[in-house]
């Protein structure tokens, strides 16, 4: 039998269906633990992956998809892990499977920043699953069906970690095109994945196959990675009986197989509503057939290599076109006694601040440097890394020398992110190169070495070819890599900016990138504006690719946007030529060119408010950051402006989350900076309680148990929902997941609930959730029609359609739910 890793990247193979769908099928009821069954029923199991074997299918999951530790801790069958996870593989072996790929689905343990769980516990859930799975002897580990980049990197390294097999990873995303949690789109997803080792990426679950198709096309033009694809049979609908059914056929899926591959991808198969059928069809449509050859990556066309970064929502590519990527300095305590001040304190407002400020004015990334004198990096830079997460799409730059608190960013963070920095020093690079590789890192390289900074170009150059050879010895590649040719001072050595300079254009012309702190040019010199943006000028003429500079300096950022490079040597040297006029006119005390600052800052409009409406903008502001530590101040300062703290959260605090809740509807924000901003909001209501010692015994507006039905052990759309209705100073009981009918009816008695909240993420808990709702009504005259008071459902797998015929409200999302239980009280 073939390597399956030979495959990927020349044949199209063609995966099974949906096992929950058979097994329902089978009279499976739902709640019951699937996986058991591997050792219950594992005849069942067998006979599945065998008609599947028989439609066609070369690649078949094993039933292990939630059999990590602590999903089946949910069921009491923890301490069976291991015995289900190996008698998973050896069902499908049983069956005669061609390929047999280990299902590794989401272990239920949301990371923080979006939920408590920490990456360790989620890591080692994963490492575990996959060391068992290995020792079994399936083809290769998939791990599908996640809907946070966090949860999909955190399996993916679990998994590279535990076992030599090629890992493949799979998202679910939603109609807009972003991963529901994450809020990561195809491109992006790719990035980061791709970076962290994955063998193949791609989309299942979610949605159909025509709405799916689209993005295969986005991410196909993304990744170099052989790319996966396994639709739903189409949206979940009501039958004229009221059960859920999948509407989509196999004809639809065999058409759409064919666009697929034609779209690039290798991997075709089918996800939930899907039957052998499919597969069969599948198989006929593309069964066989070689993969359609697709460029590796959207390349620049004057560079052989990009060097690619991204945080949970966004991408950048060093070297993909002409613009310079500006990283913004700002974040680092030096000459900053607040700053060094708060990170000694373990608060982050700050920090929250000035990357605000500078993604605002124009930053494509962040340095962030918490190396304050009294702070413990190894735990202040992962808790700046979790603060700027939710805020900032701007992918991160970890600054830090300390390889204990690089390795703990590098964990923490979901994204591919740059270390600043390594040197020619084995001591320097021995210790960074390895956690790069492990964790899908770039690194930025500095010119230097042990024995110091060479003073000639061609010293600087040797430097950057030891590195590279010793990242390339790591497992890194030169699309990993960004080289600083070091800015020297021109106060004390004229020539030392025309050695930077002529260091740039040599890696360029090699097709290397480059970055450059560009201020320490003019130190000790007078007009330090003009000396600055002149040099970062020629800098980008010579081929520089990234600055690190205040992005919040105009005349800096107009230098940067305004220059481009110079391929033609003569015109290049005309301009170096320019440059040293500049300097000597500088030297000679003649008029500055320019009269900006450095440091200036444009007036903002802030300044230019009344102190209420700064204040309240200063508020808002704090509450989009998630600044929880900000809050006490910022609302003490509206009370002092002159809004009565009453007043505050109805005229400030309130139409605040209304205005993200809209930009989430408009997909202009995502439920990260959902979350952020509710914690901020709670923070911010905890202090007007003090300010209003009557509001503490005040009756609260409204009680809400919520649950995730029996049945469905998912929590996160749940969690998130909680914590707005609790950011607008509503009660909530929390009765957690699988949640009885009868517990439901009891707990909204008991409290004297206005609204029950009911969320489901399986069409396997859609009969529990419609009991919920009966047994509801039935029990509590309050819920009956016209009464008042009402069930409210939501989940992936519930529609407003499923709603009305079972007599309950229906929210989408979060933003919705709130809005929803808010009008009933108004009511």
């Amino acid at each position: 039998m073939p390597d399956i890793a030979l495959r990927l990247e020349r044949d199209v193979l063609v995966l099974d269906g949906g096992l929950g769908t058979m097994l329902q099928r089978e009279g499976i009821p739902a709640g019951e633990c699937g996986e058991h069954l591997n050792l219950l029923d594992s005849e069942l199991v067998t006979e599945i992956h065998r008609r599947y074997v028989r439609a066609g299918a070369q690649c078949v999951t094993t039933n292990s998809f939630g059999a990590t530790r602590h999903k089946l801790s949910s069921y009491g069958l923890e301490d069976q892990a291991a015995d289900i996870n190996r008698a998973a593989v050896e069902c499908v072996r049983a069956a005669g499977a061609q390929h047999i790929l280990a299902d590794i689905g989401p272990c239920g343990l949301v990371i923080e920043p979006l939920g408590p769980a920490t990456f360790d516990e989620a890591y080692q859930n994963y490492y575990e699953q996959a060391e068992v799975l290995a020792s079994a002897g399936p083809d290769a580990i998939l791990i599908e069906t996640m809907t946070d980049i966090a949860d999909a990197r955190c399996a993916l390294l679990a998994a590279r970690a535990a076992c030599d097999l090629p890992v493949m990873v799979s998202c679910t995303f939603n109609e807009s095109g972003r991963m529901d949690l994450s809020g990561t789109d195809p491109e992006t997803a790719a990035a980061i994945l791709e970076a962290c080792g994955a063998a193949a990426v791609g989309m299942n679950c979610g949605l159909g196959p025509e709405s799916l198709l689209p993005f295969v096309r986005r991410m196909t033009r993304a990744t170099r990675l052989p790319v996966i694809i396994q639709p739903n049979a189409g949206i979940p609908a009501l039958d004229a009986s009221g059960n859920t059914v999948f509407p989509g056929t196999a004809d639809e899926a065999a058409e759409h197989a064919v666009l697929f591959r034609e779209a690039g991808a290798s991997l075709i198969g089918t996800c939930c509503g899907s039957t052998p059928a499919f597969t069969a069809a599948i198989y006929a449509m593309v069964g066989g057939s070689e993969a359609v050859a697709r460029p590796k990556k959207d390349m620049p066309a004057d560079s052989s290599l990009v060097v690619t970064l991204a945080s949970p929502r966004a991408v950048e590519h060093i070297g993909a076109d002409a613009r310079v990527r500006v990283i913004g300095e700002r974040i680092n305590p030096t000459g900053k006694p607040d700053l060094t001040a708060e990170l000694e304190a373990g608060t982050m407002s700050l920090v929250c601040q000035l990357a605000a400020a500078q993604e605002e004015a124009g930053a494509h990334l962040l340095d962030v440097n918490v190396g304050a004198p009294c702070a413990d990096e190894a735990a202040v830079l992962p808790q700046a890394i979790s603060s700027l997460v939710g805020l900032s799409p701007c992918p991160l730059v970890l600054d830090t020398t300390d390889p204990v608190a690089l390795e703990a960013a590098l964990r923490r963070y979901p994204g591919r992110a740059l270390i600043n920095s390594v040197n020619g020093d084995p001591a320097s690079y021995a210790s960074v190169f390895p956690l790069a590789q492990r964790y899908g890192a770039a690194v930025l390289a500095l010119a230097l070495d042990e024995t110091g900074i060479p003073a000639h170009v061609e010293g600087r150059l040797d430097i950057v070819e030891r590195i590279r050879a010793a990242a390339r010895a790591a497992g890194l590649t030169d699309s990993d890599l960004v080289f600083d040719m070091l800015t020297m001072t021109a106060a004390t050595d004229l020539t030392a900016p025309d050695v930077t300079i002529r260091g740039v254009r040599a890696l360029r012309r090699q097709g290397l990138h480059t970055v450059l702190g560009v201020s320490n040019v003019s130190h000790g010199l007078p007009e330090r504006p003009l000396l600055n943006a002149s040099f970062a000028s020629l800098a980008v003429e010579a081929g520089l690719s990234a600055a690190i500079v205040n992005p919040n300096n105009t005349l800096m950022m107009e230098a940067l946007g305004a220059s481009v490079y110079l391929d033609d040597d003569a015109e290049f040297e005309r301009h170096v030529e320019r440059w040293h006029a500049t300097l000597d006119s500088v030297l000679q005390g003649a008029e500055a060119a320019s009269q900006a600052s450095a440091e200036a800052v444009a007036p903002s409009a802030e300044d230019l408010q009344d102190p209420l409406t700064a204040a309240t903008t200063a508020l808002r502001k704090g509450i989009l950051r998630g600044d929880t530590d900000a809050m006490p101040a910022a609302i003490d300062a509206v009370v002092s402006a002159g809004l009565p703290a009453g007043r505050v959260v109805d005229e400030v605090l309130t139409t605040t989350l209304q205005d993200l809740g809209a930009a989430f509807e408009r997909g202009e924000a995502f439920l990260p900076q959902m979350m952020i901003a509710a914690r901020a909001m709670k923070a911010a209501v905890a202090h007007i309680k003090s300010l209003i010692p009557t509001l503490e015994g005040a009756p609260v507006r409204g009680t809400v148990v919520f649950c995730t039905v029996k049945g469905d052990i998912h929590s996160i759309g749940k969690d998130i929902c909680i914590a707005l209705l609790e950011s607008q100073g509503l009660r909530v009981v929390d009765l957690g997941v699988d949640v009885s009918a009868e517990a439901v009816v009891e707990a909204a008695h008991d409290a004297g609930a206005d609204a029950v909240c009911l969320s489901g993420l399986m069409t396997t808990s859609l009969p529990a959730m419609a009991g919920t709702v009966e047994a509801v009504k039935n029990s509590l005259a309050g819920y009956r029609e016209e009464s008042g008071k009402a069930v409210l459902v939501g989940g992936a797998v519930v529609s407003k359609q499923w709603a009305d015929a079972h007599g309950a409200r229906y929210a989408d999302n979060a933003p919705g739910c709130v809005k929803a239980v808010l009008e009933l009280l108004e009511r």
